[in-house]
Order: structure tokens, then C-alpha cells, then sequence
């Protein structure tokens, strides 16, 4: 044989024999690529298990990625370098002025959590004025938020205004038991592990947020609601009002029909799975909510299934 060993002649038959078999099979569908948020947080807890259901029970092979969160999953969605984010409603609100997004579901609801040690003595918003504050990671959604409730409740300005800086989550956590910072914003569900450690350590509390919500929903109609964090949770004796803030499944309008039914399919037929060890409320995956994806419209072809499923 010349120009051709006997052993490419061999791979080469092998690839053709390969290619002729994967025309008469069904084609696997690509990899997807989620945008998720920090360690420890629930964006990647979420993300990471919806990448083991998909690919158990709907054929889809999902990978989580590890990001700040909202912010920058828009940013990389946008981009073109995720096939999917996971957002903070009011987050995704602003980009869809500036970006083709739908959503597949709204998976679950955020809790807007502002934590300090209780021994500072803080006990309402207003206490924050002159400490030192993490909104959250730059390019999280919690810190977007976090800047329109300090707004919102008339704390960017004058004296009455916190110094703010923006943390990693983790490195919030051990600067507020060391005392390098009075708070920390975080946005996630309940109870947040390392909240809930960082509280078997040091006595902390929650701050109510809800007196600044009427003004939230003034300037950003839709984008907030209230809801509490039950007793018990980082030891509280009471209940908590807190400010709760939807979490979108988005992508964008090209995303393959098939791709998108299958993933309206596991969010139905595994919401169990998809929930987090020791969360709590009522946050996660009903068939009501799934639907309640405003001011993002649905995909599609995840709206055709929901009709389908749904009735």
C-alpha cells in the first residue's frame, strides 16, 4: 500500500464505517453550557443538579459553570459563551432591554437576606448608615439588588449612607465574623449553609427589608415580593419579613426547540430532584410558578410544552 499505512487504512475504515452508523442514529444533542453563580450559593447547587437529572432522565448534557451570577451570566449569554443563565428577575429585567432573552421557567425564589452580627446592636436598615457593607460579588445579581434597596430606602447619599463594598460571598462570610465589615448582602435560598454555619458560630440576624419594598415596586413594578423567612432559620425566634426576588432559566430565542421541550420536561417530572438539601419555604418548581416567568417571556417551544403538559 503506498501513501497509506495499513493501519490509517484501518482507522480510516473505521471512521467511515462510524459516519455511515451515525447517519441512522439518532443525533445526540450538544453539550449546554449553564451560567450559575458562586460556591455555595444555590445558583450552582441548582445548577449542578440539573446537570446530573438532565442527563439521567432527559438526554440533555448540561454543564454548570461557575460564575459571580446574574449580572455576569447575562453578560455571558449575550456573549454567546453560555447556551444558558440562571438570573434574578429584576436583573434579567434590565438586560432584556438590551438582549434577546427568554426563559425556559422560573425555577425557584430568591430570598434578599441582609445579615449582621447581633451584638453590633443593628436592627433595622436605617442602622446601616455609616457601617461598612458588602453588597455581594461584582456582577452578582445580589449586589444589583442590594444597590436599589439601599436606594430604594434612601441610604446612597449623605451622611445616612453606608460604605459599600462588593465581596465574594465566602469572603463576605469570614469579613463579617472577623469584624472587617458591619453586614453582608446576599442574595439565595433558605437557610444558605454557610449562613447557617457562620450562625453555629457567631449569633447573627436578618434585617427586615420589607419597608423599603413599596418604593422597590414603585420604581420596578413586578420585580419584587414579599415573603418571610420562617422561625428558626439562623436561629431566629420569629419569623422574618424578607423582600423575595424570582430566579429565571433563560436563554436565547435560537435555542433548538427539542432542547428546550426537554428541559421544561425535567423541570415538571423532577422538580423533587432539583431542589437543594435543607431548603426551605415554598420557593422551588411548582407547575404555577414554573409558567410566572415575567418580564421574560417563555421560549417557544417551552411554552407549547406547558400547554401540552399543563392543559
Amino acid at each position: 500500500m503506498t501513501g497509506l499505512t495499513r493501519r490509517g487504512f484501518l482507522h480510516v475504515g473505521l471512521v467511515a464505517a462510524a459516519l455511515g452508523l451515525a447517519g441512522c442514529a439518532p443525533v445526540r444533542p450538544r453539550d449546554l453550557v449553564l451560567g450559575c453563580g458562586e460556591p455555595g450559593g444555590s445558583y450552582l447547587q441548582f445548577g449542578e443538579l440539573l446537570s446530573a437529572v438532565a442527563a439521567d432522565d432527559g438526554g440533555v448534557a448540561v454543564t454548570a459553570l461557575a460564575t459571580e451570577g446574574s449580572v455576569e451570566n447575562l453578560a455571558l449569554l449575550d456573549a454567546g459563551r453560555v447556551d444558558l443563565a440562571l438570573s434574578l428577575a429584576d436583573s434579567a429585567a434590565a438586560a432584556s432591554t438590551r438582549a434577546d432573552l427568554v426563559a425556559i421557567g422560573r425555577v425557584y425564589q430568591n430570598y434578599l437576606q441582609c445579615i449582621v452580627r447581633s451584638a453590633d446592636g443593628m436592627t433595622s436598615l436605617g442602622d446601616l448608615a455609616g457601617r461598612t457593607v458588602s453588597l455581594g460579588a461584582s456582577g452578582s445579581g445580589a449586589a444589583a439588588t442590594a444597590r436599589r434597596l439601599l436606594d430604594a430606602a434612601g441610604l446612597t447619599s449623605g451622611q445616612g449612607a453606608p460604605l459599600t463594598i462588593e465581596r465574594p460571598f465566602r469572603d463576605a462570610i469570614d469579613d463579617l465574623e472577623r469584624g472587617r465589615i458591619d453586614a453582608l448582602f446576599w442574595s439565595g435560598g433558605v437557610p444558605t449553609p454557610q449562613i447557617a454555619e457562620l450562625a453555629g458560630r457567631t449569633a447573627i440576624r436578618v434585617l427586615d427589608t420589607t419597608p423599603a419594598l413599596p418604593e422597590l415596586l414603585r420604581r420596578h413594578p413586578d420585580a419584587y415580593v414579599a415573603t418571610t423567612i420562617p422561625p428558626g432559620v439562623y436561629g431566629a425566634d420569629a419569623p422574618v419579613p424578607a423582600i423575595g426576588v424570582a430566579n429565571l432559566l433563560l436563554a436565547h430565542p435560537d435555542l433548538d426547540d427539542d432542547l428546550a421541550r426537554r428541559l421544561v420536561d425535567v423541570l415538571i417530572d423532577d422538580a423533587a430532584r432539583l431542589v437543594p438539601p435543607g431548603s426551605l419555604g415554598i420557593q422551588y418548581l411548582t407547575p404555577a410558578s414554573l409558567i410566572d416567568t415575567l418580564p421574560v417571556a417563555l421560549h417557544p417551544a417551552a411554552e407549547r410544552r406547558y400547554r401540552e403538559r399543563y392543559g
